[in-house]
């Protein structure tokens, strides 16, 4: 059979500090060809993704997003017609908070894709890590640093239960950011993380970007979300918004509905020999070092200039105090969604 090529998509601004294990990561899972595009960037992300690049680690883009559209929108257009998309078998749009976490003897993108054959469309379920109680930036890797994450049979909040999708590229129209859009008439075949098939409803229905109602399905494929990390992280993250939601606030609330230290989960561990390994080749890449020196000085003075506001003082400060949030059991999620349905209807 010959060997599907895997494109990963993603878009940055500002991720210096994670970029690095984020790529070494998603290499080491096998993806063919990673595609990332970078706007706007202040602390040298830029540079380093140029060093890669020349490194031939990944194709790095410098977006300028016209007027009114969001930079992951304005990136994923420009994705579409990209001659490393028209080249991809499967593609999956990932953002760089967002490890692939493979399950049992699966290694690789390649493997979970033979391990459901004839499916259009692989879920790819989150679950939500939180800070682990790390004030300052832990000096380990994310994967190593924060191991603590939700339960995985927490119904709320319901984006614990968003996912995204690893798919056929001639399967569908072109890429979303949970899921790709269809072609218009078409019903692709589409499993959950567990390989088993997801009904018609679902599979025909571009908006359902979330499977709530039952326990994670995980027995192949996990998407390890760390979408808060430290404290400090946080706060750099509040500084850089959001790639999508450009409107919406990086705060309290953001942190409290993603902040879950619930149970230990070190599964992605069995990953972590390959990762290093390709995040020390990364490293020796010509430039790449000095591009992230420069960029962890940048980051460092960002975090000293906002913590020299009362305002980032003071939230930083409340994030302490919620060290971390509890899900409602079953019987209280589900009135909270009721209750929610009843008010937007």
């Amino acid at each position: 059979m010959t060997r599907q090529r895997v494109l990963v998509i993603s878009t940055m601004r500002d991720e210096g500090p994670h970029l690095l294990e984020w790529v070494a990561h998603t290499r080491a899972a096998g993806a063919d060809d990673i595609l990332v595009f970078s706007n706007d960037c202040t602390d040298c992300t830029d540079v380093l993704l140029d060093a890669l690049a020349a490194g031939g680690a990944l194709t790095h883009v410098r977006n300028t997003p016209p007027e009114g559209r969001t930079p992951q929108w304005s990136a994923l257009k420009q994705a579409a017609d990209h001659p490393l998309t028209r080249a991809a078998d499967w593609i999956a749009v990932l953002d760089c908070d967002e490890f692939i976490n493979l399950r049992g003897a699966l290694r690789s993108f390649h493997a979970l894709i033979a391990a459901v054959p004839g499916a259009d469309a692989i879920v790819l379920p989150w679950r939500l890590f939180g800070h682990a109680g790390h004030l300052a930036r832990p000096d380990g890797l994310t994967i190593d640093s924060y191991t603590r994450a939700i339960s995985p049979t927490a119904l709320y909040p319901p984006l614990s239960r968003f996912f995204k999708t690893l798919y056929r590229r001639e399967a569908m129209q072109k890429p979303g950011v949970h899921r790709p859009k269809q072609r218009k008439g078409a019903v692709p075949a589409w499993v959950d993380g567990s390989g088993r098939p997801l009904d018609r409803a679902m599979a025909g229905d571009d908006g359902r970007i979330m499977l709530w109602g039952a326990p994670l399905a995980t027995d192949l494929v996990q998407l390890n979300h760390y979408s808060v990390r430290s404290v400090h992280d946080f706060l750099l993250k509040r500084g850089r918004g959001l790639p999508n939601h450009t409107d919406k606030p990086v705060d309290l609330t953001y942190w409290i509905e993603r902040n879950f230290n619930c149970e230990e989960d070190a599964s992605i561990a069995r990953m972590a020999p390959a990762t290093r390994a390709e995040l020390a080749r990364l490293s020796a890449l010509p430039g790449v070092a000095a591009a992230q020196a420069a960029s962890d000085r940048l980051g460092q003075a960002a975090l000293q200039a906002a913590l020299a506001q009362p305002d980032t003082v003071a939230l930083m400060g409340r994030l302490v105090l919620a060290a971390g949030s509890t899900p409602p059991d079953d019987a209280l999620a589900r009135e909270l969604v009721r209750t929610f349905r009843r008010a937007s209807a």
